[in-house]
Order: C-alpha cells, then structure tokens, then sequence
C-alpha cells in the first residue's frame, strides 16, 4: 500500500519520490544532498522514483538503487560506477557516456535505453533485459553477461573482450566490427545461431 509521496526540488527540476510502507528503505537525507550537490556517493536510493528525471552528469558511485524506477531519464555521463542496480528500471532512458564499472545490474531492465559508448567493464549484468538498446561503442571488458538478451539491440563497435556470454540472446541483433575476442560463448544465441565454442 502506498505510504507517502514527497516532492523534492532537485536544481530546477521536480522528483517525485514513492516508496511503500514495508518494502523499501530509502533515505530522504540522502535524496537532499543528491538535490543539493548533485552527488550521493554510497547513498541508499532503494526504490526511488526518477521517471523521466534529468540526473545527467551526477556522481552516484556506491549508490543503492534497487528496484528504482529511472525509465526515461536523462542520465547522460552519470557515474554509477559499484552502483547496487538489482531490478532497477532504465527502459528508455538516455544513458549516453555512463559509467557502470563494476556495478551489479543484475535482472536490470535497461530495454530501449541509449546506451552509447557505456562503460560495462567488470559489471554483473546477468539476466539484464538489453533488447531493442543501442550499445554502439560500449564496453563490457569482463562483464558478467551470464543469461542477458539482447534481442535487436545495435552492438556496432561493442567490445566484449573476456566477457562471460554464457545463453546470452543475440537473436537480431546488429554485430558489426564488435570485439569478441576471449568472451565465453556457451549456449550463446548469436543472430547466425546457437555458438558453443567456449562450452
């Protein structure tokens, strides 16, 4: 049951912020200094609601924000670098030039998002819902992509190296002049069919 619903001002643009009576934990000190200076590094952020919030640029390295709602943002440059992402939801969302180093986007759904030149590096993405993104540039060095799909997605220029692509989904997706180079292809649905080489 919805509990309460605040309005907070962040540098000229409205948040609207909904967390439920049992269920989530976020910090209303922490969402004051993300408004405040546009940086919460390590803040507790679980459940926040950020539709179509303009967090370009702003520094949440650490941050918690499981089960947040970020679909539609303007998150261009933001730096979510060790970000706990567990369920959160950025389909749609701009994310141009983010940095997700090491970040666990586990069951993210990250569908339709703009995801160019993306830092992936080291993240966990397994079973991240990647369909229909555009990923031109982006970088999962080592990245835990164990279940992920990324059925239609644009990987022009993707670099996978070392990445861990076990039964990911590639069905339909544009793979041109990306970088597979030493990435775990088992049981992995590429878009010329099934690839086992690294089984």
């Amino acid at each position: 049951m919805l509990n309460t619903r605040k309005f907070i001002v962040f540098l000229g643009f409205a948040v609207t912020i909904v967390y439920w009576k049992s269920a989530l934990a976020l910090d209303e000190e922490d969402l004051k200094q993300l408004g405040l200076v546009n940086h919460c590094v390590e803040c507790d952020l679980t459940g926040a609601d950020f539709f179509q919030t303009d967090l370009s640029g702003v520094d949440l390295r650490g941050a918690d924000l499981v089960d947040a709602d970020l679909r539609e943002a303007n998150l261009k440059g933001i730096d979510l670098r060790g970000a706990y992402l567990m369920g959160a939801d950025f389909a749609g969302a701009d994310l141009t030039n983010a940095d997700f180093f090491m970040a666990n986007l586990s069951g993210t759904n990250l569908a339709s998002a703009n995801l160019h030149n993306v830092d992936f590096s080291k993240a966990n993405l397994t079973k991240a819902n990647l369909n229909e993104t555009i990923l031109t540039e982006a970088h999962f060095y080592a990245a835990n992509l164990t279940g992920a799909e990324f059925t239609g997605a644009d990987l022009t220029g993707a670099y996978f190296f070392q990445a861990d692509l076990t039964e990911a989904d590639f069905t339909r997706a544009l793979i041109r002049n990306s970088d597979f180079e030493g990435a775990i292809l088992c049981r992995t649905l590429m878009p010329w069919g099934k690839d086992d080489s690294g089984c």
